[in-house]
Parts: structure tokens; C-alpha cells; sequence
């Protein structure tokens, strides 16, 4: 594998903690601790499930409106029925994810390690944008690209193959940050290079490739990298 030259983060689990919703979920709609956590479990879980049935299905939509249809589920679940504006606000939370404490100390190290700092995302671009400023984190980074440009969703490899293409680098040169390990798989089986932030030290999928760089940390990685 080539010399890695760009570094392209997930952004949902990655640099920000998709659980930061469960304070809007509390006082939005005045739950329990306890059906807080359920509902954003669920939330997620169709989300990502979302993600791939629309992939699959040929029936791309973006990622906000994938992420609205996946609360709503998750309400209609715990019988949960939101005013429009509280569904609004809810969904919302999603442009005030809170990063992770040690995302911006680590792009800005590897940014001036010499590498080229990206968010590679199934988030729209828009989405995007909005959390990585709210989030702080745009100063620390190059780019922002998005399964959008593509119409589909990770883990097609499609995905990964465009971001190398925006990057002007073979896939080889590009190393995909993921705390998600079905998101490593699919970095690594598209041929690009995988740092799998492992903070539960959960075992790698078992289809797809190892990781090859593992770290539990992203304060860790740039000593893993071995350039910063």
C-alpha cells in the first residue's frame, strides 16, 4: 500500500458522539433517562439501517431526510408522538453533535504532520458543514466530502473511490479514520487504507479486512501514524 498522504474521519461516531442527541431527546419531549437512551439506540440503529436499505434499494435520499425517517421510526416505536416543531427540534441535534474532547487536537497535530485532513461522510454537505462549524472543527480541516456527490452510502466502495478521486491521490495514499468497524471494513475492501478507532475494543467484522492501524483513541493515532 502507498505512503499515506490524506486522512479522510467519519464524522457520526467518529469526531462527534452521535449520543449528544439524548439531551435534546430529554428536554424537548420531557423523557426518562432511561427512554432517552432507547430511543437514540433505536434512532441510530435505523439510521445506519436506513443508510444501507437505500443503497441497496437504488432509492438514495440524503442523509438529513434518512436521519428524520429514522427518529420518526424510533418514536412511533416507544409510541411517542412529537409536535411537528418538537420532531424539528429534535432533529436538529444532529447539526449540535458534541465532538469528541480530543477530535480537534488530533486533526490539528496530523494537519501539521503534513497530512491532508478530511471528513469523508454519508452526511450531506450541508449537514456537514453545519456541525463541523458548531462543532469547532472546521479550522482543523482541508475538505469536507460526502457520499452525496455519489448518491449511495458507505460501505460502497463507490464512496471511497470518489473521496480518493477528490483528493487527486490513488486509493492507496487515502487512510480512512472510522470508529466504525463495519465503515473500516468497507474502507479496506475499497482498497484504502484504515485507522479503526476501537474505544469499546469491540473484535473487527468478520467480513472484510483487519484494520490494519488500531488505536482506542483518536488522541493515539497520530503517534500510530508515525509522522506526527
Amino acid at each position: 500500500m502507498s505512503e499515506t498522504t490524506a486522512l479522510c474521519f467519519d464524522m457520526y461516531g467518529t469526531l462527534c458522539d452521535t449520543s449528544s442527541v439524548t439531551r435534546r431527546l430529554g428536554e424537548v419531549l420531557d423523557l426518562s433517562g432511561v427512554l432517552t437512551d432507547a430511543v437514540d439506540a433505536t434512532w441510530r440503529r435505523k439510521q445506519l439501517q436506513y443508510s444501507y436499505q437505500a443503497a441497496q434499494m437504488d432509492a438514495y435520499e440524503p442523509f438529513w431526510e434518512v436521519t428524520g425517517r429514522a427518529l420518526d421510526y424510533a418514536l412511533a416505536e416507544y409510541d411517542i408522538d412529537p409536535t411537528p416543531e418538537e420532531r424539528e427540534r429534535v432533529v436538529e441535534a444532529y447539526d449540535h453533535l458534541s465532538p469528541y474532547p480530543d477530535a480537534a487536537a488530533t486533526l490539528e497535530e496530523l494537519g501539521d504532520a503534513g497530512y491532508t485532513v478530511t471528513v469523508l461522510s454519508n452526511g450531506n454537505p450541508a449537514m456537514l458543514e453545519r456541525l463541523a462549524e458548531n462543532a469547532g472543527l472546521t479550522p482543523h480541516l482541508d475538505d469536507i466530502i460526502s457520499a452525496d456527490e455519489v448518491r449511495t452510502f458507505k460501505p460502497d466502495p463507490a464512496v471511497y473511490e470518489n473521496a480518493a478521486r477528490r483528493l487527486g491521490e490513488d486509493i492507496g495514499a487515502c487512510r480512512l479514520v472510522s470508529a466504525n468497524a463495519w465503515d473500516a471494513a468497507g474502507a479496506g475492501n475499497a482498497g484504502m487504507g484504515v485507522a479503526w478507532v476501537n474505544r469499546r475494543r469491540d473484535p473487527p467484522e468478520a467480513i472484510g479486512p483487519v484494520p490494519e492501524t488500531v488505536v482506542d483513541s483518536l488522541a493515539r493515532l497520530p503517534d500510530a501514524l508515525g509522522r506526527a
